[in-house]
């Protein structure tokens, strides 16, 4: 089962997967911490992981929190787990005004690679948005942080972002979208988009 979250203000969208593990993807900011908590409580007691797709704050601003309340690791790609641990500039947090606070317990996710194939979850890295994005694909679910959006796809102008590894990234992500008959793109701001969303991609890179 994926629950999806709505973010609110500039947070953003959160996704809850439930099967042989419990996984919250992109807790967004502390500021929602208290509401996405109660809306977790509806559907589980329990966290095992949690999967930020890239570092930026209003996607991870609320990790040490959940890490906290769960005892549950985060999970995040190679490349963004150095700024995520540092809490440095590629977090952009202080475009949101604060000072980021970074959770303690940080993993790779190739590092639970296996686990998380148990639990039907599988992941791709997608640069371009940040150096060390991550999308995932959980049954007819694709899952693509601001790498792709239902209407257009993530920045590449701020720290790590790079225009032609964001549009290589979606190439990839259609093929495996196409591989994997996904039917939702659950992105990280907006709504649910479908498998047009490649198609208008094509506008903005």
């Amino acid at each position: 089962m994926i629950v999806r979250l709505n973010g609110i203000g500039y947070d953003s969208n959160s996704y809850l997967i439930i099967d042989k593990l419990s996984i919250l993807v992109d807790p967004g900011t502390s500021s929602n911490f208290e509401n996405l908590r109660q809306e977790i409580s509806k559907y589980t007691s329990k966290i095992d992981y949690i999967i930020n797709t890239h570092c930026h704050y209003d996607h991870t601003g609320s990790d040490y929190l959940f890490e906290e309340a769960y005892n549950a690791p985060v999970i995040i790609g190679s490349k963004d787990l150095p700024h995520l641990k540092n809490a440095d500039n590629v977090t952009v947090s202080r475009l949101f005004g604060v000072d980021m606070i970074p959770p303690k317990n940080i993993l790779v996710i190739n590092e639970v690679e296996e686990q998380l194939k148990e639990a039907n979850i599988e992941y791709i890295e997608t640069p371009g948005h940040t150096e060390g994005g991550l999308s995932l694909v959980y049954k007819d679910n694709l899952i693509t942080g601001d790498t792709l959006f239902a209407y257009g796809v993530g920045r590449h102008d701020l720290p790590t972002g790079n225009i032609a590894e964001l549009r290589d990234s979606i190439n990839s992500l259609e093929r495996v979208a196409y591989s994997k008959k996904i039917v939702n793109i659950l992105p990280g701001h907006g709504e649910t988009g479908d498998m047009s969303a490649f198609a208008n991609a094509t506008m903005f890179i």
